[in-house]
């Protein structure tokens, strides 16, 4: 960016959608405005988006994990900061394992799954016994279609604690994401099961930090906790924001995007020539 007569090197970051199965586009607009302190990269993930669509040999966390580093080198970028949100940032923090040498920063917005009776719990406090009833059967495999109407009528909305839901700051939002509804079934009824995300926390050796939402129903703030608590041996952040569900950078986009300036701009060493 510029600096006067100047030209001043500035952060990357990398950025890792959810879904799993959407594009970079939920992103949009709210982290567009990290343009103005770093270098913004959007990366759809292998089956999603606008990348090739492979099949579920290749939709695989490991995979995943390890295509963000290809990207990087391929783009011929050093040491970014990788930010996650949901499943995405499952795919940061395996990266932030396998390759611990390669980021200067790791932010996970959303990511630590509540145990199943926290977030039983708090499906039926934000939505009623129906609620908890309706994410336990999905939960447990049901695949018919009235299941699956039923979670995006009833469940799903409990997700944002924003009036209006997810679309209310722009209503073209979901409109724009290329969906592949056959990685999220696989996710649903495959890669749920095979990711432990408190494995191997003790590799992480990056600066990171948590965003977490209060009434998150999935990535409990209780579970969000307990990992910083566990990445205690590196410098970690923990921000769990009031009123806010699942998908932080959304639903407190002006906050969010606060500590994230913070925590990147903070972190950065610019390079010596």
């Amino acid at each position: 960016m510029t600096d006067g007569p100047d030209m001043a090197e500035r952060p990357t970051i990398v950025l890792l959608h959810g879904g799993p199965g959407a594009d970079h586009t939920l992103f949009k607009p709210e982290l567009s405005a990290a343009a103005g302190f770093a270098q913004v990269i959007y990366l759809d993930q292998r089956g999603s988006g606008r990348s090739v669509r492979s099949g579920p040999l290749q939709w695989t966390w490991e995979r995943w994990a390890d295509d963000a580093i290809d990207f990087c080198d391929a783009l011929e970028i050093e040491r970014p900061v990788l930010v996650g949100t949901s499943s995405g940032g499952w795919v940061a923090l395996l990266a932030a394992i396998r390759h611990p040498d390669r980021f200067a920063g790791l932010v996970l917005d959303s990511v630590m799954p509540g145990d199943t009776y926290e977030r039983l719990e708090m499906f039926e406090r934000l939505g009623g016994p129906e609620a908890r009833e309706v994410a336990l059967r999905y939960w447990a495999g049901d695949t018919g279609d009235e299941m699956t109407d039923a979670w995006e009528r009833i469940c799903l909305p409990l997700y944002s604690q924003q009036p209006g839901g997810d679309d209310v700051a722009d209503g073209n939002r979901l409109r724009r994401v290329r969906w592949n509804d056959e990685v999220l079934d696989h996710f649903r009824m495959v890669l749920a099961r095979e990711f432990d995300p408190w494995r191997g926390l003790d590799q992480v050796a990056c600066r990171t930090m948590i965003l977490a939402g209060e009434h998150d129903p999935v990535a409990t703030a209780s579970a969000a906790r307990r990992f910083a608590h566990r990445l205690s041996h590196t410098d970690v952040r923990l921000h769990v924001l009031a009123k806010a569900g699942h998908g932080v950078f959304r639903e407190a986009p002006k906050r969010s995007m606060d500590l994230l300036r913070d925590f990147v701009v903070s972190g950065h060493v610019p390079r010596l020539h």
